[in-house]
Formats: C-alpha cells, sequence, structure tokens
C-alpha cells in the first residue's frame, strides 16, 4: 500500500446531499452502542466500475437511498441516558470525490477516511467516496458499524446502483423494523446462567471503580490512535473462471467457499512464518435476519451475530481433509443458541467496561498536548482492577482468523453500460485479531481483502500470508 501522504496535497469534492431526510428515529441497541467509542469502528464496501457517472446522477441516487434508508443519516443524541440514532439536527452525508490516480488511489482514500474523527452526537457516520478517471472509478459506501453491518452496504449500494440505472425510479419506502434486540431473538436462545452470574459479579465491581469517557476523550484518541496507525489491506482476486472454478471444487468437496477459504488462511499463516499452538479459533460473522423471530426482509443496521470454532489444524492431513473437518464442526455447531449467546451477553455487560477496555489498550498513545492527557494515559498505565484483569480472561477468547463473506452480492452486474468487475469489502479490523477477512463476489468475480493495522501487527508477516494463501488458492485450481 502507497504511503496515504501522497494524497494530502490533492483536493477532494464533496457534495453534501443537503435535502431533509425523513424523521427518523430509534433506540441505539447496547451491541450497536459498543462501537460508539472506538476509533476503527468503520466498515466499508466498494465495487469497481467500468464505465463513466455523471456526478449529478451519483448524488441524485445517493438522495434516494437515504430516503429508502435513513438510518445511514443519523447521529447519535443522548436523551434522559438512552441512546438514539435520529436524523434530527444531524450533519449531512457527502459525497467525497477524489482523482483516481492508481488501482490503489482508493485504499489511499479509504485510510485517509478512517483518520478523520467523527463525534456521534454530530455525525456524519456515513460517506459515500467516490474515486474517478474518465473510465475507471471505485464507488465506495463507508459507515460506521454502530449503525450497520456488511449487508446493509450491500442494500444502500444496491439502491444506488438501482437509482443510477433508472433516475425516474421512485425510492422504496421500508417499513418501520425494530433494532436487534433479545425481544426478537429466536426461541428459545437465552442467557448462560455461568455467564449470567460472571456478568453481573463483574458489574458489581465496576461500578466501585467505574470511569467514564466521553466524546472528547473519543476525539483524543481518534487523533493519536491514526498517528500511530494505518489501515492495511492486501487483496486477492479471482477471475471468472476461477470463482466458478472454486465455487465447483468446493461444492465437489461438500464444503462451502468460507470453509475452505478460511482453512486456507490458516494453512498459509502456518506456512508462511508460524505455526499455531493447539486449537486455532476461527471466527465467523453470521447474518442474523433470517434466524430472528420477526420478518425484518432487507432492513438495514447491526443484524448480526458470530460464532467462534476450536479446530485442530493437523499438517500432515491433505488441504482438503482439513477443509472436511472443520466444516463438521461447522455444521455442527452452526445454531441459533451458538450466533445468538455472545450477542445476549453484550446486552447485560455495563457498556462503560467495553470502553474502558478499549482506552486501556490504546490510550498510552495519547500526547501531552491533548486535552485529556492526564486522564487517559493515567487510566492506561493502571495495571491494577478488574478491566486489567477482565483483558487478561478476555484476551484468551479472541479468533486468531475472523471472516465475513457476503457472497454473491445481490447487485446488477451492468448499468446504463457501466459494468461492475468487482467489490471490495473491508470490514473493521482488531486491534488483537491478527487475520481479518473480508469476502464478496461481484462482476462474477471473488475479492478476498485482508485487514489489518500496521501499528498492531507486522504488515511483512501478513503480505507472507496473503502470498501464501495465493499459491494456496492457486494449487487448488489446478
Amino acid at each position: 500500500m502507497k504511503n496515504p501522504d501522497s494524497l494530502k496535497s490533492q483536493k477532494c469534492e464533496k457534495i453534501v446531499i443537503s435535502e431533509s431526510l425523513s424523521k427518523f428515529q430509534r433506540i441505539v441497541t447496547l451491541q450497536e452502542r459498543r462501537f460508539l467509542m472506538s476509533p476503527c469502528a468503520h466498515i466499508s464496501l466498494g465495487l469497481k466500475l467500468i464505465g463513466n457517472i455523471s456526478i449529478e446522477k451519483l448524488r441524485n441516487s445517493v438522495k434516494k437511498m437515504l430516503r429508502t434508508y435513513p438510518l445511514f443519516g443519523v447521529r447519535i443524541e443522548l436523551d434522559n441516558n438512552v441512546l438514539y440514532s435520529t436524523t434530527k439536527n444531524a450533519t449531512a452525508v457527502p459525497i467525497k470525490i477524489y482523482k483516481r490516480k492508481s488501482d490503489w488511489t482508493w485504499l489511499e482514500v479509504l485510510n485517509m477516511e478512517h483518520s478523520i474523527p467523527v463525534k456521534p452526537s454530530i455525525g456524519p457516520l456515513t460517506r459515500i467516496i467516490f474515486v474517478e478517471d474518465s473510465n475507471i472509478s471505485e464507488l465506495f459506501i463507508f459507515c460506521h458499524h454502530s449503525i450497520c453491518d456488511g449487508r446493509s452496504l450491500e442494500f444502500a449500494l444496491r439502491e444506488i446502483l438501482l437509482n443510477l440505472r433508472n433516475p425516474n425510479r421512485i425510492p422504496l419506502l421500508m417499513p418501520e423494523i425494530p433494532p436487534q434486540t433479545p425481544e426478537i431473538f429466536p426461541s428459545g436462545v437465552s442467557k448462560n446462567r455461568f455467564t449470567s452470574w460472571f456478568i453481573e459479579r463483574v458489574n458489581s465491581k465496576w461500578q466501585k471503580e467505574k470511569v467514564l469517557f466521553d466524546e472528547e476523550d473519543l476525539v483524543n484518541i481518534y487523533e493519536s490512535f491514526w498517528k500511530n496507525s494505518s489501515y492495511c489491506v492486501e487483496l486477492i482476486t479471482l477471475n471468472k473462471v476461477d470463482t466458478q472454478r472454486f465455487v465447483e471444487i468446493c461444492r465437489a468437496n461438500d464444503v462451502t467457499v468460507n470453509s475452505a477459504l478460511l482453512v486456507a488462511f490458516v494453512k498459509a499463516r502456518w506456512d508462511a512464518y508460524k505455526p499455531y499452538k493447539g486449537k486455532v479459533k476461527i471466527g465467523t460473522a453470521v447474518d442474523s435476519r433470517n434466524r430472528l423471530r420477526i420478518e425484518i426482509g432487507d432492513a438495514v443496521g447491526l443484524y448480526a451475530g458470530g460464532v467462534i470454532y476450536k479446530f485442530k489444524y493437523i499438517k500432515d492431513r491433505s488441504f482438503w481433509g482439513n477443509v472436511r473437518e472443520y466444516h463438521k464442526v461447522v455444521k455442527k455447531t452452526l445454531n441459533d443458541n451458538n450466533v445468538f449467546n455472545p450477542i445476549y451477553n453484550q446486552f447485560f455487560l455495563d457498556p462503560t467496561l467495553s470502553d474502558a477496555m478499549l482506552f486501556a489498550i490504546i490510550g498510552n498513545q495519547v500526547q501531552s498536548h491533548q486535552s485529556r492527557y492526564d486522564k487517559i494515559f493515567d487510566f492506561a498505565n493502571s495495571h491494577d482492577g478488574l478491566v486489567a484483569k477482565y483483558l487478561k480472561k478476555m484476551s484468551s477468547n479472541i479468533s486468531d482468523v475472523m471472516s465475513t463473506n457476503l457472497g454473491r452480492l445481490n447487485i446488477p452486474d451492468e448499468i446504463d453500460g457501466i459494468k461492475i468487475e468487482r467489490a471490495y469489502f473491508t470490514p473493521s479490523s482488531g486491534l488483537k485479531l491478527e487475520i481479518v477477512l473480508g469476502v464478496a463476489t461481484a462482476g462474477g468475480r471473488l475479492t478476498i481483502s485482508l485487514n489489518y493495522h500496521n501499528g498492531y501487527f507486522d504488515g511483512n508477516n501478513i503480505k507472507k500470508v496473503r502470498d501464501r494463501a495465493e499459491i494456496i488458492l492457486k494449487n487448488i485450481l489446478k
């Protein structure tokens, strides 16, 4: 990845969607709340387009999308100790236009956009990014994870594309859908008794030593975090023929594409520089829309869960033997309880403790000139108390590998002579998650992004994993 400083002298044209949005307000769930105080919680989905797009048509198409999905135009408001996402007085969603200088300009742009501090109480929590040239461009929706998941970004881009294809299209009006809370979880999902007891105990102890962080604290760590780290992405893209071939090979082996990709990256890391000790913890994000108690259709928001599988990778076993063994584990454990139980727990843990754990991890980066230096630095360097103990306990539950696979995107392959060549899905990267994969297929091409912060992981090692994974995939296709 090139140095994003190369873009600092380049002007970014900014178009603001100034038309007032539909009145929208809904409660922020505790699952969504845990992302609010993070400086690294943006996710994005982009498309590489071949053909020329009118800026005016793009502006009108985005405007219509926001009528369909006003959640993308909200800010976060605190009212009587309850958080709401609301369009009232929210900063308008911008379309930010950059000149395309190379195939990697979009990544340099994303890196810059990540580093711009966001105040949730003001917004915007969504940005549309257009990297344009005369015949090739990239169109991204860049959004805070507290208000959306990867599938939501797909729905938003689909609306924009359909509006571009038909400028006279009337925007869809979506019904009011509740956010994901335990009230709409599938029947039979409940709290684990031991976990409930443990969380109650943790919450009680936290009340005695609670430290609260606010939006000014967030701006402080935003600035310091992005001075010390950059958002980096390594890509692997399969062409149309290889994508179809890979899908067919996976079917022939009675496994999913996701299972094969995950084991390929486990093997790549093992081969590239370091084997795992014991079982590998593999995390998979799960779209929960079709599992909920109510029908929500193509609603946008954070409708996602996740499962962590423990898998024993055996080097001397064949690649497909390892994939089949992993897939057996997935089939056995991918059920509603395992998908929703981790979310269930998030609704009962004091969210200010989640904030504190994040500040404990990255707070020592603040600089002495910053307004909250003493508070944040002292807290981050205190190794006693509940936060330090809880962090130590939680670190043992962090995945070694994490994947979010959107599959084949439900979007047109072509609109008005403009071809969609591929998709780039970049989920938010963890500070302790080594391998974070974003997978999406568009234009018949499967693209895998390997996402990391170079202030926390050695980029050379990540590149070795990427290179080895590409060789493994090529050998499969032979």
